[in-house]
This record gives structure tokens, C-alpha cells and sequence, in this order.
């Protein structure tokens, strides 16, 4: 009789780390959809709404610390911003996927000029479907996902040949 007591409470245990650690499989975006509204506190403290900047092209730029690939996309979507900034486009950088103290570190090595914001609890980046680091989301002046990138920026063309279609 004790024998089962174990594995019923075994099983019971087992169900309720699955119930705890479930999390809906990620959606999927696809070009020419609308842009799913978000809000978002940046590290400023101040909030960042996407519905703010209708009329605008908006680059969502997905990153984690300790991604290096993130790491050496930075100075192409540094550079992008600087280009891209008095044309009228949004740049939002959300940290996911780390703790608020190493993502901190990310702004501190990198420096970026353009809004940061951390996506502690991946709110943000589950509406948009992202499930690696970097990934990119180019929103048109319409609010349409206008494309997207997903992996190490390698080449400023990168940015630069889906910003030039936004304008």
C-alpha cells in the first residue's frame, strides 16, 4: 500500500511541474499582418506603447545577454539607428530570455542610443512569436509586419535593405 501512496504522489508531483511549466507554443507572425499593440516599461522608467508611433516604421530588436550573437549585431543596429533615426524610424530594443542584472550588463558593455526595454516575463516577445536571440521585426508606417530577421546581423545590408523598404 505505501507502494502506491509513492507513485501517486509521484504522479501527482509530475502533473503539477507540467501544469507550472506550461507555456502555450509560440505564435507565429507573418508579413503583412498587423502588428500585435504592446506597451512596455523602458529602463528609463517611462513607457513605450507601439500604438504611440502609428505613421512611423518601427525595428523591434529582440536581444539577450549572454548571446553573442546579439552582442555583435549591435553595432550594425547602432549604426542603422544613427542612419535611420532623422528619417523618421523607431528603434526598440527588448531584452528577454535573462535576469534583469545581466541584461543590465548588456546596456552597460554595448551602450546603445536608441530605447531599451527588459521583457522579464517574455510578454512582449511571445505576442510576437520570438523564440531566439537576436531577432528582428520591422513594422511599416501602416503597422504592418514589414518583414523579419531572426539570427547575427552580419553585414550593415542586413538592416539597411528592409529599413530602406519601410520608408
Amino acid at each position: 500500500m505505501n507502494a502506491n501512496k509513492i507513485i501517486l504522489l509521484a504522479a501527482i508531483g509530475l502533473i503539477l511541474l507540467a501544469i507550472y511549466n506550461y507555456k502555450p507554443q509560440a505564435v507565429s507572425i507573418t508579413i503583412g499582418q498587423t502588428a500585435k499593440p504592446f506597451s512596455i516599461e523602458l529602463i528609463d522608467g517611462s513607457q513605450w506603447r507601439l500604438e504611440g508611433y502609428k505613421g512611423a516604421p518601427v525595428v523591434l530588436f529582440f536581444w539577450a545577454e549572454w548571446c553573442p550573437c546579439s552582442h555583435n549585431s549591435m553595432p550594425f543596429m547602432e549604426q542603422a539607428y544613427k542612419e535611420y533615426r532623422d528619417k523618421g524610424v523607431k528603434f526598440l530594443g527588448v531584452g528577454i530570455q535573462d535576469t534583469e542584472s545581466e541584461l543590465k550588463k548588456f546596456i552597460q558593455q554595448e551602450k546603445p542610443s536608441f530605447s531599451m526595454a527588459f521583457d522579464l516575463k517574455s510578454r512582449v516577445a511571445d505576442l510576437y512569436g520570438i523564440v531566439t536571440t537576436p531577432t528582428t521585426i520591422f513594422i511599416t508606417k501602416d503597422g504592418k509586419i514589414g518583414g523579419k530577421y531572426v539570427g547575427q546581423i552580419k553585414t550593415y545590408q542586413t538592416l539597411s535593405e528592409p529599413l530602406n523598404k519601410l520608408l
